[in-house]
């Protein structure tokens, strides 16, 4: 049975992932699963199925041994829900986007919080049996936090910040993090350079525009959560942690509050991370000293090198590149990160131009990023985020031995398990454009744009139909 999702724009912003949720189930974009099952491998493997084609979110009423915990998925996982979050429609989100993280507003400090409906100290703590946290891959060690949004704090400004890190829970009490990226990687070598503990707060679930703001580049000293206010369009309210000096957002799902003592490491992994690859390091290790959670709490989760890390990544990361290319490059229209490839794929649709102009930009692409490989230009006329057309462009429009463009020994990302021990790589650039001047040879065959709209009206009426039958 096919279900429709109703076109609807929401609200500006959501007070929490409760209410976002409730949104999803009115639009038909939400998907409840009340028979039993396990954390362990079964609802990983459901998000994954869940694609990113129609893939509706998920939610999980009967998780396995966690009888008032249900655990939620998929639900940045297309780029309608991205647009839901922030209230237009999905061609406006990449202007959207821009627009508002320039934006920023302050949080709010508020002094009750239902995060701290139920509290867990001391002995009472086992980390195993708290969070319904999943198992997401064959050979994962151990459960993970793949939602868990770290904040931490700058201990000679005191400014305090946020970022989304994989996290592994060791056992009852401890729990290992990769903290390779700032701001919260700079703020805790400072506070260790001073032979301090290293204070963190993680929440789970808060509202999306949070979520979102998590994964965003930020400039130095900038918070984001004051950018999650301008996404929102609305400040964040926060409230005081139980047992560590920091600020978490109040209407969170779960919040664990600990420290990571100078030195204290363990061995992280292996994981299925991103990459699509497993991973496996020393990492921080950090010792909790307070769970706390809603009386009925929802688990955020995230399955990496799914269509949501996709979808997540990409709105983040590819408009931030699509800023600064088009600084020097203008008649960049509009990138996208292909799916899958964690930033190492991008097309690119330009406006007409030179094919000199077109090689330097894609020599700015791929020179100014490590983690950017591959890039194929191809004009306006193709749907960047159609592979079908990515593919139909390059079938049509381009010929090897005139249209690549090769860098050698150049920078390779760090997570790219085919760079060279050195750190480098080689990266490509394909022009699947055609001569403006030609295009009586190269136009892309189109049912009248009228009918186009004609057909859709006929189709969303029968489907419809099928999905009430």
């Amino acid at each position: 049975m096919h279900t429709m999702v109703k076109k609807s724009k929401s609200k500006t912003c959501y007070e929490d992932l409760n209410q976002f949720l409730d949104d999803l189930r009115v639009v038909g974009d939400l998907i409840e699963v009340n028979e039993s099952v396990s954390p362990k491998f079964t609802i990983g493997a459901i998000l994954s199925e869940l694609g990113e084609g129609s893939g509706q979110a998920a939610l999980f009423n009967n998780v396995t041994d966690y009888q008032v915990h249900t655990v939620a998925g998929n639900l940045l996982g297309h780029r309608r829900r991205i647009a839901r979050v922030l209230g237009v429609t999905e061609d406006e989100i990449a202007r959207t986007y821009v627009e508002r993280k320039s934006q920023p507003l302050a949080p709010k400090r508020v002094k009750n919080s239902p995060l701290k409906e139920v509290t867990y100290e001391g002995e009472e703590i086992d980390l195993l049996k708290i969070l319904p946290a999943l198992t997401h891959h064959e050979k994962d060690a151990s459960p993970y936090l793949t939602t868990g949004i770290i904040f931490g704090k700058d201990p000679v400004s005191g400014s305090q910040s946020m970022g989304l890190h994989r996290i592994q829970i060791l056992d009852r009490l401890h729990m290992a993090m990769e903290l390779a990226s700032p701001p919260i990687s700079v703020f805790a070598e400072k506070t260790w350079n001073l032979n301090k503990p290293f204070e963190i707060a993680i929440v789970v679930g808060p509202d999306p525009a949070v979520t979102i703001a998590s994964v965003t580049r930020a400039l130095k000293g900038e918070d984001k959560i004051e950018i999650a206010g301008g996404f929102r369009q609305k400040a964040v309210e926060m409230v005081a942690c139980n047992t560590v000096d920091l600020a978490v957002p109040a209407k969170a799902q779960y919040l664990i509050e600990g420290v990571i003592e100078p030195n204290a490491t363990a061995h992280e992994g292996p994981f299925g991370d991103s990459t699509g690859t497993y991973l496996e390091k020393e990492n921080p290790m950090m010792k909790v000293t307070s769970v706390s959670h809603r009386i009925e709490p929802i688990f955020q989760a995230l399955q990496s090198w799914s269509s949501e890390d996709s979808a997540l990544l990409n709105l983040c990361f590819s408009s931030d590149l699509l800023e600064e290319i088009k600084v020097g490059y203008p008649f960049v229209r509009d990138l996208h990160m292909v799916s899958g490839t964690l930033f190492s794929h991008i097309v690119a649709a330009t406006d007409p131009n030179t094919r000199s102009a077109r090689r330097s930009a894609m020599t700015a692409l791929l020179n100014g990023n490590p983690f950017v490989k591959q890039v194929i230009f191809v004009n306006d006329d193709i749907n960047i985020r159609d592979i079908r057309e990515v593919e139909w462009a390059v079938a049509t429009r381009f010929q090897a031995d005139r249209d690549i463009l090769m860098l050698n020994d150049v920078t390779g990302s760090p997570i790219d398990p085919s760079v060279l021990p050195d750190g480098t790589t080689s990266k490509i650039g394909i022009d699947a454009t055609y001569p403006s001047d030609e295009i009586h040879r190269f136009e892309k065959i189109a049912v009248p744009e009228h009918e186009r709209v004609n057909a859709r009206r006929i189709l969303e009426k029968y489907l419809n139909s099928s999905a009430r039958s």
